[in-house]
């Protein structure tokens, strides 16, 4: 039977099949994804494979639960300043990482300090001006100007904490403080981790837990299928069926907190007028493109950020209409169309691409399709933008910590053009910057959302992406695993999974 989970239900995602009395010690548990994490260290993440694994192995000092909610971790309790400017964070004591160093107040000012400064999402702790050791086990963390997204930028699973010792002496792989430990990493093959007997907090129950990358999805459900694997992220749209008929598979589709997108240079040849692109968005059959490419597993977008998001507002969405294409174009000087290339990696994108290709081809635009290995796109679409020759591309982005900083601040900013950060689509527009910024300044819930709401409807006028979907996300389990938490932020969770067996 699948399990078509929202929102309001989002607190039982990790309920088991069945009733049972007590978890069971032991097994390993074997996860495929779609790709490799890119790497372990956090200073360079910026994909969700490598959050999959790393979130098991090193923890913040909070984490955002399924249903949203703050959970503490690393920090037990805080409280913050009037003026929101101070906050002082009382850390987790008896904690150890994996060499025996010792969580302290000193470990955390080191890792805050080193990801603000060094990671690819360090613009997460921008704002954190210092960070002060009060005693052993707390901080006091100074921001320039009050930030309301803090603590959900803290919770974001690339904050986690990493032994500084381990650091120093040139340990090449993540050494946390979490429930699993690493054990190794055979690119293209598998990533295992191991039960950390000696964790702070419940569980682990697993022995092992292992992470294989199946690029093909028809083979990631072969091998759930047949019991190669436990669990899958995204199933194929054409395989749930497969997997619902068998009784010993169950399909978990859920509601994410991700949009896909099909990104634009703005800076690029007729890309940069504005009337072209929102030709390209008038262009594209987005009902035609989640049914035949999404099997109906997604929505159509109507914005810029999902409706699970804080800072959400319904300003669309486009419709097709292949003739207001036409007469953009005409208007921006290109009556006869242009010539152009849509890039993408291997997998769903590319029946995407052939979609999107066939659909400007009907309104007078000539794009070549150029496929692309997942960490050679990534590389060749952060290019900075005089080296850049990406015309239109496909990518996706997952808004974990809930909160529309975290995706239209990280996408939109004129601040954040690629390669320092992932406005790949080299997009802005000073107005919206005021207002992203306003937004981050803003402690009142109801004017950061107002703020957010005239940013969003002036980026969609802008068009810098052609805003095609909401997913939905597929995960695929056997029916013998428990308590494995399946999360709208597109990661599977198996801090206190077990095996039934």
């Amino acid at each position: 039977m699948k399990r078509l989970l929202c929102f309001a239900l989002v607190g039982l995602l990790a309920l088991s099949f069945a009733a049972v009395a007590e978890p069971r010690e032991g097994g390993r548990l074997t996860i495929a994804m779609e790709y490799d994490p890119s790497t372990l260290d956090p200073l360079g993440m910026t994909d969700t494979p490598a959050s999959n694994v790393f979130m098991h192995v090193a923890e913040p000092l909070f984490r955002v639960d399924p249903d949203g909610e703050l959970e503490h971790v690393l920090a037990e309790s805080y409280e913050a300043s009037d003026d929101s400017l101070v906050w002082t964070f009382y850390l987790r004591e008896g904690v150890e990482f994996h060499d025996g160093t010792p969580f302290n107040a000193e470990a955390a000012q080191w890792n805050l300090q080193r990801f603000r400064d060094e990671a690819s999402f360090g613009f997460l702790l921008a704002q954190i001006t210092d960070i002060e050791v009060v005693d052993e086990y707390t901080i006091r963390v100074f921001l320039d100007e009050p930030f309301a997204p803090l603590l959900a930028h803290l919770a974001h699973s690339m904050t986690g904490f990493v032994s500084p010792t381990s650091v120093e002496e040139g340990v090449d792989y993540p050494v946390g403080t979490g429930p699993f430990k690493y054990v190794e990493w055979i690119p293209d093959t598998q990533l295992v981790l191991e039960r950390n007997p000696d964790y702070w907090g419940e569980g682990p129950y697993l022995d092992e837990l292992v992470f294989l990358p199946i690029p093909e999805g028809g083979t990631r459900v072969m091998m759930l299928l047949t019991g190669e694997i436990d669990a899958t992220t995204v199933i194929p749209v054409d395989d749930v069926e497969l997997i619902e008929a068998d009784p010993s598979t169950e399909a978990v589709i859920m509601p994410g907190l991700g949009h896909q997108y099909i990104g634009i240079n703005c800076q690029r040849g007729p890309l940069a007028d504005p009337l072209v692109r929102r030709a390209l968005n008038y262009a594209l059959d987005k009902e035609e493109f989640v049914d035949f490419v999404w099997g109906g597993f997604a929505e159509v977008a109507d914005s810029v950020i999902a409706p699970g998001v804080f800072g959400y507002e319904k300003v669309g969405p486009y419709p097709y209409d292949p003739d207001k294409a036409r007469e953009l174009l005409e208007e921006a000087g290109y009556p006869d169309g242009f010539s152009t290339t849509i890039r993408y990696n291997p997998g769903w994108r590319e029946l995407g691409a052939e979609v999107l290709q066939a659909q400007l081809a009907d309104v007078g635009i000539d794009a070549q399709l150029i496929s692309m290995e997942w960490g050679s796109y990534l590389d060749f679409t952060n290019r900075p933008v005089d080296e850049s020759e990406v015309d239109i591309y496909m990518l996706g982005w997952t808004t974990v910590t809930s909160d529309a900083d975290y995706a239209l601040y990280a996408l939109l900013h004129g601040d954040e053009w690629a390669p320092d950060g992932s406005n790949r689509s080299f997009y802005r527009n000073e107005r919206v910057d005021e207002l992203l910024d306003a937004a981050r300044r803003n402690p009142d819930p109801d004017a950061r959302e107002e703020l957010y709401a005239e940013a969003i409807e002036l980026i969609w006028e802008d068009a810098p992406w052609v805003f095609i979907l909401f997913s939905q996300l597929r995960y695929g389990v056997r029916d013998n695993v428990r308590d494995l938490v399946y999360h709208p932020n597109f990661t599977l969770q198996a801090h206190r999974a077990w095996l039934d067996n």
